[in-house]
Order: structure tokens, then C-alpha cells, then sequence
């Protein structure tokens, strides 16, 4: 049996519209889902990228894996068996394309076709090479990250060399290749979009596909800063003012739902293909991302927080003659699951000297009503852990079917939501709650000394850090400067093949009508030293 595994990052678990969001245009999940099973209550063990992604293709935790984000605690990285080196081992061909942020690391892959946020050099990433190789000048193809990072913005490339376009091209090669030239080897085949994470710079006519007057404002965009503990304060800050401004925000998810249709139609066309080359009936079809997005909710944008916009992702799979077409589940799963499923239904060789799977398999038995033995996709748990971070910014949260406990490091603040009464998570019930928050702090601490990282419990609590006096809220702005050094790393001769700097921002902002100069401009200039407000005054005017 192939394996299709298809990943989009930072992707909402309600940004579907078979999920329940009849906003958003996404025909060709709708229709996978329809074809398969749906998991509704799906969660990331850990929601920042690479934390999340090596806890899937190793089925360990963050304490096993050692990234506790994006980056390892540890100089040397551990060496576990991945989901990859398991398929390589078992015969299978092992490709990936797009966004792997394995930082140079292979982990199993045969070959990857290389589609990275921010590469250092033009040479490492597949892409960059392709839009050279075809004459397009773009400084930015995935969008202005430094100033306009959470902010309204579009992409003048044509939709066919969109990083999105690109990721179903190299796929599309790679199946009717591997049928061609390989024949009947199974193969394990990762497509993975960056879209929709930040900046959400849509193509045409993706850009314009969302009128913002039809979007709802986030929600609980108004939660005092006094509220959210310091260390995700910096979430607040990279909206830039955004959660004050409706008719930005609402811009800012309609740019979000254009770059979720956009990875919906580059699903739709990979669909397609597969089933033209006869591989339908005989691939496994995943549907899944490493987190979600806040996008506005609590006033907070990104991910790294334990609310269910940022924990919780999308999952549906379609596994020939073992999933139902229609089916739905709302049983708790997680990333973790993943790993653990295929090993036991396709059973595979796991080493045995290298610890338990963190999560469980889904494969479950069951006995129908005529006697006769079923089988299914599902789990009978009634908890789901998720933790991220180390030292401060460490957090645990503990998700059952109807509550959420949450611990903080930061100030040692503690949490407790009813998902039933209050599914937005609006009203804090530590206070209201005192007995079910001992039996939930016990529980995440017998967690934790199990689990998670060492030496970070003071008897059931986590270790608690101080925090500072919360700023205002024009005080908690600013940008981080993180786009990719490439073009500043081009060789001499090759430096007039992409766009100058001002050609860029004055194309990024030409479809949008927020006034940009009420950004931190101040910050940003002061960390790059870029004339941009002589640019951003041009445009205003």
C-alpha cells in the first residue's frame, strides 16, 4: 500500500468547510474527507514546526526528541528511527517535497525536493532555483516576512510558479516517475506547503477570492494583556496593531482562507493525478498539519499557545477498504498516533531498544452486531497531553473530552476551561473550580516526571518563574526581522535577478488600503536600517 501524506502548516483545524466553517472554499478536502474518515478532535503534541514535526516522524515527545521548539536542547540531535527509515527498511521509496525545517537532515528520505521559509542561499532550496531557471525575478516568493509578516499583503507571481503550484508540480513528476520508472514499489510520498502560515501574501485570484465584509472577526480579540501570561506577549505583539483594526483583521483572515483554497485546489489537482495513474484504490491519503493558527483570537497571532486554534489540526485519512466513505470521529487523536498506526496495520519492524511510542495506534477491532469482526480508525483515550517549550516558556496542558487544564512556567499561572459551556475559551474557572484543579495539577505533574522535561516541578507545580509588569497596549507592537538572507548571499553577477527591495514592498502592498505607515516602522528600521518609510509614504499618498 502507497502513502500519500499530505501536509499543510500552520493550517486552522476549522478552516475546512467539511469541518463546519461555511466561510471558506475547500471542495477537494471536503471530498477526501467524504471518501474517508474525518477526525474532528485531532491535536499536535507540540504546536511550533519543528517540535511538531519530529514528534510525528519519530512518534516521540518533545523530552525524547530534544526539540522543545525549533530549536534542540541538546548540541547533537538524537538519533531515533522516523517513519522514513522505517518505509526505507520495509522496501519502500521515501520522497519528500516542500517544507520538510529538518535544518539539512534527511531522516529517511531517498530525496527531498527542497521548499524552505528562510534559506541562507539560493543554491539549497529546489524552488529558488526553479523561479531562476524560469526568469522570475521575485525577492519575496513567500510573502514580505520582517515588517508586513502578519499584515495584509498579495504576491504578484503568476499562479502557476507559486510556492503552492510548485509543491503539486515536483509531486505530480514524482508519481508518474516512480510509476514509470519504478513500477510496483511502494512508496511513501510527503507533500508539504508552507501556506497557509504567515505572511499570508495570496496569489491572484486567490487574493481576492474572500470578500473581508463576509469574514467574522476573530474571536475574544479584546483579552487583556494582564491576562496571558509574559512569555506570549510577543504573540500579541506581532499583530502590530492588527486586532484594533477590523477591517484589517478581517483582510488579514481573508488572505488566510485564499491560501487555504489555494493548497485545497493544488490537493485537488495531486487527487486527480493519482487516481489518472491507477493509484487511488491502492494509496493511503493523510491529510494533516504540525499546528494551527490563532489569527486573531485572544488578540494573539501564530501558534505556541495551548488554545484550541493552535492546538488542535485537521485530520482525515483515507485508507482503502479499511476507513468508510463519510465517516466521522470525535475521538481524541494526536500527531503521535500517526507513526504508531501504520507500523501496526501495515505491520512494519520497529527497533525494540529504543522505548515505547509516545502515541497509540488507531487500528482498533470491533465485533458487529451479526458476530462479525470489523475493523476501525479510532481511540478509546480520554486524555491528550501537549506541552512545548523549556525553562519559562515551558507549558502543559491537559485536553479530555469537556475540559482544558492549562499550567504556565510564566508566573505560574494556571488555567481551567469548560469546552462545553465556554468552546471559545473566554472564562477562566480556576477560582470557580478548586477541587477539579488539584485533581488536574496532580495529574499533569505525574505527567510531567514521566514524560516531560527533567527538573521542571516544584512538588505538583510546574517551577514558576516571575513575571513583568504587562506593558500597554501601543507598548506591545513591533516586528522580528527573519526573512531569508538569500538574496543579500547572491553572487555579484547574479544580484540583478531578483527585484530590487522597493520594486518588492511597493508590489506587496499595491492591492491593499490600510494606511502602512501606522506599523512599527520605528523598530523595524532601527533593526535594518531600510529607508522603507520613504517607500510606505509613496504608497500611502
Amino acid at each position: 500500500m502507497n502513502i500519500l501524506l499530505l501536509m499543510a502548516d500552520q493550517f486552522r483545524f476549522d478552516a475546512i468547510r467539511c469541518a463546519g466553517n461555511q466561510q471558506v472554499q475547500t471542495p477537494n478536502l471536503d471530498a477526501l474527507a467524504a471518501s474517508g474518515q474525518l477526525f474532528t478532535h485531532t491535536f499536535t503534541p507540540s504546536p511550533v514546526c519543528v517540535a511538531a514535526r519530529m514528534s510525528m516522524i519519530t512518534g516521540q515527545r518533545i523530552s525524547r526528541t530534544h526539540f522543545v521548539g525549533n530549536q534542540c536542547l541538546s548540541p547533537a540531535t538524537p538519533v531515533l528511527p522516523t517513519l522514513m527509515t522505517t518505509l526505507h527498511d520495509a522496501g519502500y521509496r521515501t520522497q519528500a517535497v516542500g517544507k520538510m525545517h529538518f535544518q539539512g537532515q534527511h531522516y529517511g528520505f531517498h530525496n527531498i525536493k527542497t521548499q524552505e521559509e528562510c534559506p541562507r542561499v539560493r543554491i539549497d532550496d529546489d524552488y529558488l532555483m526553479f523561479l531562476k531557471e524560469n526568469g522570475i525575478r521575485t525577492r519575496f516568493p513567500h510573502g514580505y516576512r520582517n515588517l508586513l509578516y502578519f499584515q495584509p499583503q498579495t504576491t504578484a507571481l503568476p499562479e502557476q510558479f507559486t510556492p503552492e503550484a510548485w509543491v503539486a508540480d515536483q509531486s505530480i513528476q514524482f508519481l508518474t516517475d516512480h510509476l514509470r520508472y519504478r513500477g510496483s514499489q511502494p512508496f511513501l510520498l510527503w507533500s508539504s506547503w508552507i501556506a497557509p502560515h504567515p505572511p499570508f501574501a495570496a496569489c491572484s485570484p486567490y487574493d481576492q477570492m474572500y470578500s473581508p465584509d463576509d469574514i467574522d472577526l476573530p474571536n475574544y480579540m479584546n483579552r487583556p494583556l494582564s491576562d496571558l501570561p509574559e512569555t506570549v506577549w510577543s504573540s500579541r505583539a506581532r499583530l502590530d496593531g492588527a486586532h484594533h483594526d477590523p477591517d484589517r483583521m478581517r483582510r488579514i483572515k481573508a488572505l488566510y482562507y485564499g491560501k487555504v483554497s489555494h493548497v485545497d485546489a493544488c490537493i485537488g489537482r495531486l487527487m486527480q493525478h493519482l487516481d489518472q495513474l491507477g493509484l487511488f484504490e491502492n494509496t493511503i491519503v493523510i491529510f494533516t498539519s504540525d499546528h494551527g493558527e490563532m489569527l486573531g483570537d485572544h488578540g494573539l497571532a501564530q501558534k505556541q499557545v495551548p488554545y484550541e486554534a493552535s492546538i488542535r489540526i485537521p485530520f482525515i485519512i483515507r485508507w482503502p477498504h479499511l476507513t468508510q466513505p463519510g465517516q466521522i470521529s470525535h475521538d481524541l487523536v494526536s500527531l503521535l498516533d500517526l507513526f504508531p498506526t501504520l507500523i501496526e496495520t501495515m505491520e512494519l519492524p520497529y527497533p525494540g531498544d529504543v522505548g515505547d511510542l509516545a502515541g497509540e495506534s488507531l487500528y482498533r477491532c470491533q465485533i458487529e452486531a451479526n458476530n462479525s469482526s470489523g475493523h476501525r480508525l479510532g481511540t478509546d483515550r480520554e486524555r491528550i497531553f501537549i506541552d512545548l517549550y523549556s525553562g519559562k516558556q515551558r507549558w502543559v496542558a491537559v485536553r479530555s473530552r469537556q475540559q482544558k487544564y492549562i499550567a504556565w512556567a510564566s508566573g505560574g499561572r494556571e488555567e481551567l476551561y469548560d469546552l462545553v459551556a465556554d468552546p471559545q475559551e473566554h472564562h477562566n474557572l480556576v477560582c470557580q473550580r478548586p477541587e477539579q484543579i488539584v485533581s488536574f495539577r496532580t495529574e499533569m505533574a505525574n505527567w510531567e516526571r514521566i514524560n516531560g522535561l527533567p527538573d521542571t516541578l516544584e512538588g505538583d507545580r510546574l517551577r514558576s518563574y516571575p513575571e513583568a509588569k504587562p506593558p500597554t497596549e501601543e507598548a506591545c507592537r513591533g516586528v522580528v526581522i527573519n526573512q531569508g538572507r538569500w538574496p543579500r548571499n547572491l553572487p555579484a553577477e547574479e544580484r540583478d535577478t531578483v527585484e530590487t527591495y522597493t520594486t518588492a514592498i511597493r508590489s506587496a502592498l499595491s492591492k491593499e488600503t490600510f494606511d502602512p505607515t501606522k506599523l512599527s516602522v520605528d523598530s523595524y528600521v532601527q533593526q535594518t536600517e531600510h529607508p522603507v518609510m520613504d517607500i510606505l509614504e509613496d504608497i500611502d499618498t
